[in-house]
């Protein structure tokens, strides 16, 4: 099967789940919410969730530096982060900007040393959706969710034991842990043979990983929640009556950023939302009247991407001593 008819089914899936969770509602109920939008509160939070990704873009800057040793300039790695955030929006997991900033910063041989602290961050930014997951599931007044709980957790801590291996084992290992899923990422979005050899993998530090990757993590995951229930509230401002729940049911819902079945969780993420807002007391078209904001976010934020795209953001080849790319930099 070719990437792009996976990629084709993956959205057929998505939005046949969206498509059947709207069959479920009333949609004058969702007209009507939409239309009474507190646009006062709305505006803000969707521009705050544009803006968010400025925390991952640090996060990537500071992990590139420990880990690969290349300081990339601050202009440099936010251009470089959104243009791969137009890329990732129509992708599952939104695997799409991961290859595209490795593909951008280095050009050839050097390439894999540059994928390290994207698997890196990857990997910490699904241990904080876990559990950020996971403390969703406890506040969140369902009963039976224990073993949802401990399941969370439990894979976070794998996780997070796999980022280590990866941070710390043997070059040879960590070669391997970070060759394979970036030559699995080139290959599905059909870019094979695009990935250089490994070369110079620098020595990775688990407390620069946990504070940069995780810490981060955390906090972008954490501020993306808080003007998630911004959107909820614009919508339902009888939400902000219980804003614990609705956090651990945005949390939750979240979780299906991490599956790279939809691009971008779209279909689940709706209905996992819609679910948990009905057990909440709260009508599900809240849930999708919030979620379509929030996709619209996603629109502006691959907007701005789309821009330094066509504008044509240059390769930039990381060398080997701890130089700062830059655009500006000269012969750059």
């Amino acid at each position: 099967m070719s990437p792009r008819m996976r990629t084709g089914i993956r959205w057929a899936i998505g939005l046949i789940l969206l498509g059947v969770l709207i069959s479920t509602l009333d949609l004058g109920a969702l007209g009507a919410r939409l239309g009474s939008l507190n646009v006062g509160i709305a505006v803000p939070a969707i521009l705050g969730l544009a803006a968010v990704h400025l925390v991952a873009a640090a996060s990537w800057r500071r992990l590139t530096w420990h880990l690969a040793g290349v300081r990339l300039g601050w202009r440099t790695t936010i251009r470089l982060y959104y243009a791969g955030q137009a890329l990732g929006t129509v992708t599952p997991a939104n695997l799409g900007a991961d290859v595209y900033r490795v593909m951008a910063t280095d050009d050839g041989p050097g390439r894999m040393r540059m994928a390290g602290p994207v698997v890196i961050q990857r990997l910490m930014s699904i241990v904080a959706l876990l559990l950020l997951g996971a403390l969703g599931a406890l506040v969140v007044p369902i009963d039976g969710l224990g073993p949802f709980v401990a399941a969370l957790l439990l894979l976070a801590v794998g996780v997070g034991a796999l980022t280590v291996v990866a941070t710390r084992g043997a070059p040879s290992l960590r070669a391997r842990l970070v060759r394979g899923p970036v030559l699995r990422l080139v290959q599905r979005l059909g870019l094979d043979g695009a990935a250089g050899p490994v070369t110079g993998t620098a020595s990775g530090n688990v407390a620069s990983a946990a504070r940069d990757g995780l810490g981060l993590g955390l906090v972008f995951h954490g501020l993306s929640l808080l003007m998630g229930l911004a959107l909820v509230a614009s919508v339902e401002p009888s939400a902000v009556a219980q804003p614990l729940e609705v956090l651990g049911a945005l949390a939750i819902a979240r979780l299906s950023l991490t599956v790279p079945i939809s691009p971008n969780g779209i279909g689940i993420q709706e209905g996992a939302l819609a679910i948990l807002f009905v057990q909440l007391g709260l009508p599900p078209d809240v849930a999708l009247a919030a979620a379509l904001l929030n996709r619209l976010a996603l629109l502006l934020t691959a907007g701005i991407g789309a821009i330094a795209l066509a504008r044509g953001v240059r390769r930039h080849t990381a060398a080997p001593a701890r130089p700062t790319l830059n655009e500006a930099a000269p012969g750059r």
